[in-house]
């Protein structure tokens, strides 16, 4: 596995720039003091260039950028070195109008010069100058990461600065939350809640201006994304608050007074019911919920919340006379309002007051003996209070004058549910005239109504303590308190809804052994024991029954409903991100078929460090990265993490110009350009002629072989698909004479008697390739062919070119001559004539008595074909010559061809 790949910057320069630009996106330089970095130089195509930029900067994060421009025209050409005070070169970079403005990552603190040379046209000396630029050493390291895991209540520290930096004691530190409230001061930070964490450093110059200003952010959080979900924030004395998540996940429950240090544990659930009587009462308290993580087992999830209990109305209520009896209502009370009150109220007096002041007195008199019921409210919160005025005569009544007997049952199992308690009430003899009224402290008023003439009723109460009033005309009798209890039935929690990715692996969460049977939507039923997971791949409605696997055990069943859905299908991949040219690299979690804000996202590293969270990723360094996908309503999905890796972005190619002649265009040059065969680019061909005047040639853009056939100076230039400009050259072509062809003619004389006609030279080649037919019968320049048919001459040019030329032979020795062995003196028609074939060009003729004496000779050198070379009327010295026998001699002659014969014969000579 590739890790983490280091580039040598001298090498690269261009690398470290796309990656500390994505550095610095979580620590941003600033521009007070001596400047961080400077962004945005841009100048207007002006024809007079003029070097600007960062003469002073700070090295932060052992390194910083610096931005020049040169300004110049819209066609110029920009040859950029950098050099430290050594003279070494640390930067070079060239190319058109794209690097009109450079941006320079610095590593060292210390003395560099930039330098600028400006070509237009083909003048590469147009424009040339330099400055001086002086770096200021930084912070060496930035020790705070971009991520970091908040496990459990184990608290997270964070630093900004390695301790081991040298000046560490010179720097200011300030730490802030998002909304920029400040935290901390130094180097670290003890961070216990998740969040976003901002901390800005700097060094203090003499003149209390801040020098090497770094702004970084971070994010603290659980492995797993989740909310607590409550259902209020605030509660009553007496009421009673939901908590659930929004992740179908069963974890464990905690809860704290926020006056205490200790959290205590309330067992594993899906979601959390507190009641304020199972608290310790009024305050504000924390809740939190840990869940284990898949990927980081060891540092498990949690996230809290807080609500309050408001405390009751208080008040005072005192009883200061009793009744003496029911038709003498003589008694009273008193009550004293110990906090504020928005109103107080009792039914049974008609009496009601809103804005109550604390220390207020309420005086009651001429009450008789009854259930007063004082209700009071404050901050939304009903709080009720039960006085009982008891009439002194009570004691005195007889029993066969008022009797009531009370039977209870308190709630019992049923099948799937509990069935409430219940009070039966008997009264001794016929009723005439009679209410009740059943009250509880917590609800007031009960149930009420008309006692039945013959002094019996019942009435479903649920669990709880009570009173019941008895009225009998105008008399209340003594009254009765009773207790309900209540049933328990088994402890299960189940999630309320789950979203299905493929399949859910559903656990109900209980501390006890159950046994549990789910009904599926299709009507199917499972059984399964504590601990054991049901699978689930239906959307629709579930029910769970929850009974206790000891039959001797007391718990109700329950019976429980819940609602699944299937996630549709969706993808995600991880894709870079190109928009502009020489952009940081940058990745962004692309997706099919779900919405951002319904997933978790992951970055990790090749360690399976989380190092991002959000939709786009910066990554620090070359090498292996994943992408991990999670809805966040389904809990745990088992989607796969899509592996990337983090490549070298491309700032540059090599752009190799050769030029060859053309095979198929004998007077074309041709221009070739070799660059970086696996990267997608586009090129422009711009011509220069011999005063400089530009010229672009369109019509040959996207090519990387072209004809030309002008002299002059061509120039490529390479772009990738973004129109990014990656590489340019330049090259001079001068356009010669086009190469000759072969000089062959279309025949060759052969001789088929000896060998003497010179060779064949077709001219300077490279290579020689004669054919007879097909068969290959030389390879050298000269060629003497020796048969008679059709040849072809291949030769190859010093440009690689083939040129190809046929030719055919004749034999020139196979001639002959035709005369006749005798003539007729005086007839014109009968005279000597000698005829000689095509090939001669030299012929001479002899004629010679029998004497042996020359009486005829001529010769020619201009042998005509088909018709008589030499013709002889039988005359010498103007006298026919006598009858009879003479010989004769003919020549033949082709010196070209190396021809040279004798033709002898004896003519007879008649009158």
């Amino acid at each position: 596995m590739k890790r983490k790949e280091q580039f040598p910057f001298g090498k690269i320069a261009a690398l470290y720039l796309f990656i500390l630009v994505g550095i610095l996106l979580a620590f941003e330089l600033s521009s007070q003091g001596i400047k961080a970095n400077t962004i945005g130089i841009t100048h207007a195509n002006h024809n007079t260039p003029e070097l600007v930029g960062d003469a002073n900067l700070c090295l932060v994060l052992g390194r910083t950028i610096g931005t020049y421009s040169a300004g110049g025209s819209i066609d110029d050409v920009y040859e950029w070195t950098v050099t430290d005070s050594a003279g070494e070169e640390i930067f070079s970079n060239s190319g058109g109008q794209q690097f009109e403005t450079i941006q320079v990552v610095f590593n060292d603190a210390g003395d560099y010069v930039v330098s600028i040379k400006i070509r237009r046209g083909t003048n590469s000396d147009f424009y040339q100058s330099r400055m001086n630029v002086t770096i200021q050493k930084g912070p060496d390291k930035i020790a705070l990461q971009s991520d970091y895991l908040l496990c459990g209540d184990n608290p997270v520290i964070l630093t900004a600065l390695d301790p081991g930096t040298p000046n560490l004691g010179n720097y200011s530190i300030i730490w802030r939350d998002i909304d920029k409230n400040v935290l901390e001061t130094g180097n670290e930070l003890i961070v216990n809640s998740p969040g976003i964490y901002l901390v800005e450093l700097y060094l203090n110059n003499d003149d209390n201006s801040k020098t090497c200003t770094v702004n970084g952010t971070t994010y603290v959080g659980p492995a797993i994304d989740f909310q607590i979900l409550k259902s209020k924030a605030k509660i009553c004395e007496g009421g009673s608050v939901l908590f659930t998540t929004d992740i179908p996940l069963s974890g464990e429950w905690f809860i704290r007074k926020k006056s205490e240090s200790n959290k205590i544990s309330l067992g594993n659930a899906y979601e959390l019911e507190l009641l304020s009587s199972d608290l310790s009462g009024p305050g504000i308290y924390e809740v939190s919920f840990s869940v284990p993580s898949l990927d980081f087992p060891d540092c498990p999830s949690e996230r809290k919340t807080e609500f309050e209990i408001i405390q009751a109305p208080q008040v005072e209520i005192r009883l200061l006379d009793e009744p003496e009896q029911c038709d003498n209502p003589n008694g009273s009370m008193q009550v004293l309002v110990m906090s504020n009150l928005e109103s107080i109220s009792i039914p049974e007096l008609d009496f009601y007051k809103q804005d109550i002041a604390a220390g207020e007195v309420f005086t009651f008199d001429n009450l008789k003996p009854r259930v007063y019921l004082v209700q009071l409210v404050q901050n939304g919160c009903v709080t009720n209070k039960l006085i009982q005025l008891k009439s002194e005569d009570w004691s005195n009544i007889p029993p066969d004058q008022f009797n009531i007997v009370l039977s209870q049952i308190d709630e019992t199992c049923a099948v799937e549910e509990i069935i409430p308690g219940n009070l039966s009430v008997a009264l001794a003899g016929p009723i005439e005239d009679g209410m009740f009224r059943i009250l509880s402290s917590e609800k007031g008023v009960v149930a009420s109504g008309a006692i039945p003439v013959d002094g019996k009723f019942d009435i479903d109460l649920n669990a709880g303590n009570y009173l019941l009033e008895i009225t009998i005309g105008n008399c209340t009798y003594p009254i009765e308190s009773f207790t309900i209890l209540d049933q328990p039935q088994v402890a299960v929690s189940v999630p309320s809804t789950i979203n299905i990715c493929e399949s859910y692996l559903f656990v109900p969460e209980t501390s006890d052994e159950l046994l549990f049977t789910l009904t599926f939507p299709n009507g199917e039923l499972q059984s399964l024991k504590t601990g054991e997971a049901f699978t689930l791949t239906e959307e629709g409605n579930y029910t769970l029954l929850a009974e206790p696997l000891d039959e001797n055990s007391t718990l109700c069943l329950k019976r429980m409903n819940f609602t699944a859905s299937l996630l549709s299908p969706f993808s995600f991949s991880a894709v870079l991100i190109e928009e502009n040219c020489f952009d940081p690299i940058r990745y962004r979690a692309e997706l099919e078929g779900i919405r951002a804000s319904e997933v978790s996202i992951r970055w990790f590293d090749s360690d399976g460090i989380i190092v991002g969270r959000s939709m786009e990723f910066y990554p620090s360094y070359i090498g292996e990265f994943s992408l991990s996908v999670m809805p966040i309503s389904s809990g745990f999905c088992p989607t796969i993490p899509v592996a990337f890796e983090v490549k070298a972005p491309i700032t540059q190619v090599p752009m190799d110009l050769d030029l060859s002649k053309s095979c198929d265009d004998r007077e074309a040059v041709i221009i070739s350009l070799t660059t970086n065969p696996e990267i997608e680019l586009r090129t422009e061909w711009i011509y220069y002629d011999e005063s400089g005047a530009r010229a672009e040639l369109d019509s040959l853009n996207e090519l990387f072989d072209i004809k030309v056939y002008k002299s002059g100076t061509y120039e490529a230039v390479a772009y990738t698909k973004l129109g990014c400009e990656v590489g340019r050259n330049l090259i001079q072509v001068e356009v010669s004479e086009p190469y000759p062809a072969p000089d062959l003619d279309l025949l060759y004389p052969v001789c088929s008697k000896n060998n003497s006609i010179p060779p064949i030279d077709p001219g300077e080649y490279d290579e020689y390739e004669w054919y007879f037919g097909d068969q290959l019968v030389s390879n050298q320049r000269l060629f003497k062919p020796d048969k008679i048919g059709k040849y072809q001459l291949r030769v190859t040019t010093a440009e690689g070119c083939i040129l190809l030329e046929n030719f055919s032979t004749h034999d020139v020795c196979d001639f002959k001559v035709v005369f006749p062995n005798a003539m007729i003196l005086g007839n014109p028609q009968k005279n000597f004539r000698v005829f000689i074939s095509e090939d001669i060009t030299d012929a001479e003729l002899f004629i010679l008595n029998r004497q042996g004496e020359l009486i005829h000779h001529v010769s020619t050198n201009n042998v005509p074909i088909e018709a008589p070379v030499f013709i002889w009327d039988g005359k010498f010295n103007g006298q026919y010559v006598p009858v009879g026998n003479y010989a004769f001699v003919v020549i033949l002659r082709n010196p070209p061809y190396g021809i040279e014969e004798r033709e002898t014969g004896s003519l007879l000579v008649l009158q």
